[in-house]
Formats: C-alpha cells, structure tokens, sequence
C-alpha cells in the first residue's frame, strides 16, 4: 500500500539517512515547525561529507573544539556539507562539490562576546563620524551647516546592517572584519588547521575552504537556522507560484497559425 504524505513525512524524522533534496524540500513546505526542522536536520546527526567515515566526524569536531578550547559538543557542520545539497533559498538543491564551502557552527560564549567587541571596534572607525552628522541632523545646533552633508558607503552600510542583525540573533561572523584583523586571522587560522581530515577521508573529499560562523549559545544557532528554513520556505512558495502562472501563461497562449 502506497504511503500517505504524513506517513512519508514522519519516515523521514525517524529515519537515520538524511534525506534527497525533493524530501527535504517537501518537509521544509509542509512542516510550520522549523525549529525542530533545524534541530534534526542542520544541527544534529552526521553530516553528508562524513557519512561513510562517521567516527571521523567525532575527530573533526574534538579538533575543533581543541582549538577553540571548547568542548566537541559545541561544534557541529551545516549547509550543504551537512546535507549533500544546498538548503540556501539562493541556491537551494544545488549539489555539494569541491568548490562548496564547510560551514562549521561554533558554540561559545567567550569567543561571540570577544569577536563581536573586534567586530565593533572596526564598525566605529568607518566614516563619517557622529560629530560630521551631527550638525546636519540636531536642530538644536544653531545656524545652517556649512558644506555638503556627508555620505556613507553603501559597502561600509552593508557591513554595519549585516553585524547588526548578527548580533541582535546573537552570532558573530569573523568575515565581517579585515581581512588582516588577528581575530579573524585566528579563527581562520585554526579552522583551516583542520583540513586534513576531509583527505583522509575515503573517498578523499576536498573542500574549498572551511568558515566559522559563532554563537552565543544553542538556542541562537537554532534560531538561525530556523529562520533561514522559514526564509527558504517562502523562497519555494514564491517558486511554485512563479511556475503555476508559468503553465497558466502557456496554457492561455493561441495557437500559431
């Protein structure tokens, strides 16, 4: 007897193979509880690239935690390393391959409070400086300013808003600092010292480069996570409705004479 779709669905959560791209997409449409979406399918389990080498999966996240001097429970691999494919409303299904990144969660408290006073410092040097706005803004400043108010750039703008939004959902991503900042060197640095054990893998599995991005807690990275299944989600609706209006055009279509 063929399975009903609740059926199917629950198979899934149950089962210890991470599912196709079709499945998961399916799960992510028809479930409204991305959080528990997040917790079984992102955050926990073994990841794709370890799947025939589990027990060196345990080895890369004791590394890890030894070189951020936590503990391997709080690190884990996501994105498309976890699953085999994309879950980026970008790029969703797109498959896993040498030019993918490994994205590695990294739970701790003293690195997020750390990264992210570096991450600010750096956002406070970009120009202009409270004291050029200022007389362009306050009117209780007397007179009319002199000059052309000043400008911002967009790229700086960007950098501001994304270390924001990083940290009100209290996570830090060290890409937003210079490249040549020692924090960042470091964290890059030490999750790069890792690499080796993706060759050791058999098959051999080469990556394109390993990034970090850290939390505050578990709780932040579930609620990450969680929110960009729910950011997929609406990425697919607004694809399956594009395509239903799609076969409604053709459909309406006269036929050539």
């Amino acid at each position: 007897m063929e399975k009903t779709k609740s059926e199917k669905l629950l198979a899934l959560f149950k089962g210890d193979k991470i599912p196709p791209a079709e499945d998961f997409k399916e799960l992510v449409l028809s479930l409204d509880n991305h959080q528990l979406l997040a917790k079984v399918f992102l955050l926990e389990g073994t990841p794709y690239v370890f799947k025939d080498s589990p027990m060196k999966y345990t080895v890369f996240r004791e590394q890890v935690g030894d070189q951020f001097a936590i503990g391997s429970q709080d690190v884990c691999i996501v994105g498309s390393a976890k699953l085999g494919f994309s879950p980026s409303p970008t790029k969703f299904g797109q498959p896993f391959a040498e030019t993918s990144d490994v994205d590695v969660v990294v739970v701790s408290f003293d690195l997020f409070d750390q990264g992210s006073r570096h991450l600010f410092a750096h956002l406070n040097s970009f120009h202009p400086q409270v004291y050029e706005i200022r007389p362009f803004v306050e009117s209780r400043i007397k007179g009319t300013p002199k000059g052309t108010p000043p400008s911002v750039d967009l790229r700086d703008w960007k950098t501001v808003k994304e270390a924001v939004r990083n940290y009100t959902f209290q996570n830090l991503n060290p890409a937003l600092l210079p490249g040549d900042h020692p924090f960042k060197q470091d964290i890059f640095d030490k999750i790069s010292s890792t690499s080796g054990i993706f060759c050791a893998l058999e098959p051999q599995v080469f990556v394109s480069k390993i990034r970090a991005r850290i939390f505050r807690n578990w709780k932040a990275a579930e609620d990450y996570y969680s929110n960009s299944l729910r950011e997929l989600k609406r990425a697919l609706k607004d694809a399956v409705l594009v395509e239903n209006d799609d076969e409604e055009d053709e459909a309406e279509e006269p036929a050539k004479k």
